[in-house]
């Protein structure tokens, strides 16, 4: 009778295992897929500014990053930049493709700066504004940094997370 009672033991700790590194192997496959993508920076480009549409905003320069970001565009494997194309507009996207995961952080912190700086120049007399700034979307994935300041919001999030 304990030779039966262990031999069903040694298969349910079998199990438990098999069972562990099905679950190990499954966590490194979605980790791996969080890591760097393909797909090429126009082609997330593309998607998020046909969601967001560029009305109230202009393709922005190398300089324009410098000036607004304090970011270098060949510091980058490659940058989408646009800006409010008058004093009065808040409306703005930028899409950072990083050399590597080291620079997230660096870009993240000077697109929540530029909201800051937003949010503060248009508070108590902007409120239309600032609502936008308050809901703009901030987000890092991949080898990707988001930044996009509009009333649609959610959809450019789905946007730019489906092109990844």
């Amino acid at each position: 009778m304990k030779n039966k009672k262990k031999v069903r033991i040694d298969h349910i700790n079998i199990l438990k295992y098999g069972m562990v590194l099905l679950l190990a192997a499954y966590v490194i496959l979605l980790v791996s897929r969080e890591g760097g993508t393909k797909t090429p920076i126009k082609t997330v480009s593309k998607n998020v500014v046909s969601v967001m549409g560029t009305e109230g905003m202009k393709k922005g320069t190398t300089q324009d990053l410098k000036k607004y970001y304090g970011l270098n565009a060949d510091d980058y494997k490659g940058v989408t930049l646009y800006i409010p194309d008058d004093v009065m507009g808040v409306k703005e996207l930028l899409i950072v493709r990083l050399e590597d995961d080291s620079q997230a952080d660096v870009v993240e912190t000077a697109a929540q700066k530029r909201l800051d700086t937003q949010k503060k120049s248009f508070e108590g007399y902007g409120a239309a504004q600032t609502k936008l700034i308050s809901s703009a979307v901030l987000e890092s994935r991949g080898d990707y940094v988001l930044m996009a300041v509009t009333g649609k919001a959610d959809a450019v999030q789905t946007a730019y997370r489906k092109s990844l």
